[in-house]
């Protein structure tokens, strides 16, 4: 519920039917009415023919609430939907941030008006802001007046109300919003449904996966790094990052390396088993490329790189008289061995043949020496070639000689043909990839607990070679672990390829996000071996909250939601809380329990002067929550576990060093909108001072406290004596209620329950199962668990 400051405070108001008038003050600045200008925009506004806003319950006896419903939305509702300034819904649609909504509906209108306590008799309300005469408080906001006739509808529905109210049914904020029952016909929405993984269930994947606590040198490395993973150890860290950050990904590139290093170095965790060290690639189908010694793809130089004066081309090749090179660029598929092959003729060569040399880029592969000189002959070598891709092949003729032991008139030449490549030998087949692409599929079903797609292998495997391309192929596999750790899949509680698979292996991943939620790590092979073997999901809930873990991590989120320091008496409210929630307790007793959890977690009594008042008056709770005349603690109570949102506009704050107590109860206060409940709530909370110190009597007047409401507010529901009397009543409240099944809700879905729009349905399931398992916080959890929203039944 939003509770909003409304300025202006001056002219008349309506209190249970009486209207009471409020005297300009012409030495307050802050009061500039000037009763002699008739133009004033600050003049009160006064109709001609005022309204009758009177009350005479008898005449709605025996009145049912949907009546009313039905009376709003056909004789008030049409009115707020007039355009402009004549109508309500230009300020107060739904999206519009107000407490007060004018949604689509006009009976969901009502009912929402009626749990916010706007037809109550009390300032503030909507016939009270219809009728006043403050142009500052009037709605609607220029000070305009709705017909006669309007007011008087609205003022009948606020009667309506009171004759209800007075036949003793249950107050409308403590029933189920019956609005909610009708189906919810607003936008869908669009947000992605998922929570990124907070630190402590990192390190628990970590560990699952890895077998790694990421300690080294005996430092445990989540904690040296706890800011980047915005983390809390509740001694130097207390608030945790609730969405992924640029520092978490910074985190992620200090993790990721190491622990797939040292898995990939050890053959542990994911590489426990797995191949790290044959190559991957596979030889390419052997080819054979052949370049004529006379043609165009080939270069041909003499030793020196001229381009004259040693050959010229003669059939079927080229006819080298002195040293010549002959060069081509040539693309090998694959690493492997090669063939290579000259074929060429001795000239003239006598008993010393000429020697022709093969070189792969800089590499000689092999000295030729022909002797035939009648025929052109092959020669062969076979090599090792390390890489693929490009490269240059060249033969070049390098004992071009005049000199003995030629016969006289020799002169050794050579004549060549074409020069060959041919390989890999052996090549062909997808062996090394198909085996490299089930250890990658191995390691998706290992760290994401799914197998990999088609494509995702295909694509991990080309990441595998480009890196094997440019570092030893153990590097290579521990980058591709590296992509994985960074995977969505490994960082969000639930896989988002969840939504696109369906049966057991759907259920494996929802199984990974109930052990992240309710344990704080991955299930194990033994739970998961639970699930293979038929345990349904609602089983498997059971279990994990059976578990140890359950309390241990159940018990650092309250902490958390509690803000510990991290000591045994901050740490008592989460407790309280834990206690409950792994006991099956009610979760009413988190206000109203009259005994505490020790830090051996033993059920303790407690002085009888804290009564039945829960974590309300641990030191734990109060401690850091300033009482009056600061009005902290009672504004946290209201927000923590009553759903109220209090804002402070800049007016309200500029008279906050003036106000009193008895001031901001005035109902002709600004400040009366919030304070008439944080007062008299600071008031019962008096016999506790702000360290959660007991005092039965004002030490400045040896007085005893009147810790009561002091009826401040003849409206306020929580009235009685101290922290017990407020207790026992807000328990009772539609308010405290849907407080405790978010606080159920974010533990296990990351995000608040969509109460009043789409979610309206599983709302009153969880209602109803309040009731029905007396606030069993366990059972409830079940039941977010086996939802649609967390089983991902409805589109994400």
């Amino acid at each position: 519920m939003l509770v909003v400051l409304v300025a202006g405070c001056e002219g008349k108001i309506m209190i249970g039917g009486e209207i009471i008038t409020t005297p300009h003050d012409p030495n307050d600045p802050n009061d500039p009415m000037d009763p002699n200008d008739p133009n004033d925009p600050n003049d009160p506004v006064i109709p001609a023919d005022p309204p009758n806003v009177s009350c005479d319950v008898s005449q709605y006896a025996s009145i049912r609430m949907e009546t009313i419903a039905a009376d709003f939305a056909r004789d008030v509702y049409p009115a707020m939907l007039r355009q402009g300034s004549a109508g309500c819904v230009a300020c107060h649609a739904p999206n519009m941030g107000r407490m007060f909504k004018v949604t689509a509906n006009g009976e969901d209108t009502f009912y929402g008006a009626n749990m916010g306590g706007f037809f109550d008799s009390k300032p503030g309300t909507l016939v009270d802001r219809l009728i006043t005469t403050d142009r500052l408080a009037r709605m609607p906001k220029d000070g305009a007046l709705w017909p006669k006739a309007d007011v008087e509808a609205a003022a009948r529905i606020a009667c309506e109300v009171k004759a209800y109210m007075g036949q003793g049914g249950t107050p409308a904020d403590e029933q189920f919003p019956p609005n909610l029952l009708n189906a919810y016909t607003g936008p869908k929405a669009t947000g992605y449904d998922n929570s990124f993984i907070n630190m402590v269930q990192l390190q628990g994947r970590v560990k699952a996966v890895f077998n790694d606590d990421w300690v080294r040198g005996g430092k445990n490395q989540f904690s040296e790094n706890i800011g980047l993973f915005g983390g809390v150890d509740f001694v130097n860290r207390f608030n945790e990052a609730r969405t992924a950050t640029s520092e978490f990904l910074l985190g992620l590139d200090k993790l990721a390396p190491d622990v797939c290093t040292q898995a990939v170095t050890a053959k542990t965790g994911p590489f426990a088993g797995l191949d790290v060290t044959t190559t991957v690639t596979d030889l390419a189908a052997s080819t054979t490329q052949t370049f004529e010694a006379e043609g165009t793809s080939v270069t041909r130089t003499n030793a020196s790189g001229g381009t004259t004066g040693f050959g010229s081309a003669v059939a079927p090749g080229f006819h080298c008289y002195t040293n010549c090179v002959m060069s081509t660029a040539v693309t090998l598929a694959s690493a492997g061995t090669y063939q290579f092959v000259v074929r060429a003729k001795a000239d003239n060569s006598g008993t010393d043949g000429p020697k022709v040399q093969v070189k792969l880029d800089a590499n000689v592969i092999t000295t030729f020496t022909f002797t035939d000189q009648t025929q052109f002959v092959d020669m062969t070598f076979s090599a090792p070639v390390a890489a693929a891709g490009m490269h240059t092949l060249s033969v070049s003729y390098i004992n071009d000689s005049t000199d003995p032991p030629l016969v006289t008139g020799d002169d050794r030449n050579v004549d060549i043909d074409n020069f060959k490549i041919i390989g890999p030998q052996g090549g062909g087949g997808t062996a090394r990839q198909t085996a490299a692409k089930a250890q990658i599929n191995t390691l998706y079903t290992r760290m994401l607990y799914r197998p990999a797609t088609a494509q995702e292998q295909t694509d991990a495997y080309t990441l595998l070679v480009d890196l094997d391309n440019l570092a030893p192929l153990n590097e290579a596999w521990s980058g591709v672990c590296e992509a994985l750790v960074r995977h969505p899949d490994f960082l969000f509680t639930v896989a988002p390829a969840a939504d696109t698979l369906t049966g057991a292996a759907k259920q494996k991943l929802l199984l990974v996000k109930l052990g992240l939620d309710l344990l704080g790590r991955p299930p194990t092979a033994a739970e998961f071996s639970m699930q293979t073997s038929g345990a349904t999901f609602a089983t498997m809930v059971d279990a994990f909250m059976a578990s140890p873990e359950f309390k241990t991590y159940y018990f650092g989120r309250m902490r958390l939601r509690t803000e510990s320091a991290g000591t045994a008496v901050s740490d008592e409210p989460a407790r309280l809380w834990t206690y409950l929630a792994v006991n099956g307790k009610p979760f009413f007793q988190l206000l109203t329990a009259d005994y505490q959890i020790d830090p051996a977690w033993g059920v303790a009594t407690r002085p009888p002067e804290h009564g039945k008042s829960g974590l309300l008056t641990m030191k734990g709770f109060i401690q850091g929550k300033q009482g009056l005349p600061h009005y902290n603690y009672a504004a946290r109570v209201f927000t923590d576990f009553m759903g109220r949102v209090f804002e402070v506009p800049p007016e309200v704050f500029a008279q906050r060093g003036t106000a009193t107590a008895a001031s901001t109860v005035d109902p002709t206060s600004i400040c009366f909108s919030c304070h008439q409940v944080l007062t008299p709530l600071s008031h019962q909370r008096l016999s506790w001072d702000d360290d959660g110190v007991y005092r039965a009597t004002d030490p400045d007047t040896s007085m005893a406290f009147d810790d009561s409401d002091r009826g401040l507010v003849p409206t306020y529901e929580f009235k009685g004596k101290g922290m017990e009397a407020f207790a026992s009543q807000a328990v009772k409240k539609e308010a405290f209620i849907r407080s405790m099944l978010q606080s159920q809700h974010r533990l296990l879905m990351g995000r608040d329950l969509r109460w009043d729009e789409d979610e309206r349905v599983l709302y009153k399931q969880l209602w109803d199962l309040t009731f029905s398992s007396n606030g069993n916080m366990k059972a409830l959890m079940k039941a977010i668990a086996l939802s649609s929203a967390y089983q991902r039944t409805v589109a994400p």
